[in-house]
C-alpha cells in the first residue's frame, strides 16, 4: 500500500470520525503492507490495523486509541507520544519501537513482543552492551 492509498483511506476515515452516520468509511487496513508508511499526527481512532506490518513505520503524535493492532507488526516503529490508549495490542510484535512519551492508559497487550534489539537485530540481553551479539552460552 503506498503512502498515497494510505492518504486517501484516512481522509475517508476523518469523515467517518467526524460524522459515523453522514459519510466516509471506518478505516480497514487488516493485513496492510504498510512498512515504514508516515502516520505522524493522523487521526488512526478505532482504526483496523490487525496482522498489518507497520514495520519502521512513523505513528509518533497520533492518535491511536481504540485502534487494533492484534497480530500486527510493529517492529521499530517510532510511536513517540503516540495515544494508544484503549487500544488492542494482543500478539502485537513491539521490538524495536520508541514508546517515549507514548500513553497506554488501558492498552490490552497478552502475549505482545516487547523485546529490544539490537542496531544488529539480536535482542539486547542485561549487562550486554548495544549492538553485540548475545552469548550463546559455555
Amino acid at each position: 500500500m503506498t503512502q498515497r492509498d494510505v492518504n486517501v483511506a484516512l481522509e475517508q476515515h476523518k469523515s467517518w470520525v467526524d460524522n459515523p452516520h453522514g459519510g466516509g468509511k471506518c478505516a480497514d487496513l487488516r493485513g496492510a503492507g504498510l512498512r515504514g508508511v508516515n502516520f505522524e499526527a493522523a487521526d488512526l481512532r478505532w482504526v483496523d490495523f490487525r496482522a498489518a506490518n507497520l514495520a519502521g513505520a512513523n505513528l509518533a503524535r497520533a492518535d491511536c486509541r481504540h485502534a487494533d493492532f492484534r497480530g500486527a507488526n510493529l517492529t521499530n516503529a517510532v510511536c513517540v507520544g503516540t495515544s494508544f490508549v484503549d487500544a488492542r495490542l494482543d500478539g502485537a510484535d513491539l521490538s524495536g519501537v520508541d514508546l517515549r512519551g507514548a500513553v497506554m492508559e488501558f492498552a490490552q497487550m497478552a502475549g505482545a513482543n516487547l523485546q529490544k534489539k539490537s542496531a544488529l537485530g539480536y535482542p539486547v540481553k542485561e549487562g550486554t552492551e548495544k549492538g553485540q551479539e548475545p552469548s550463546r552460552g559455555r
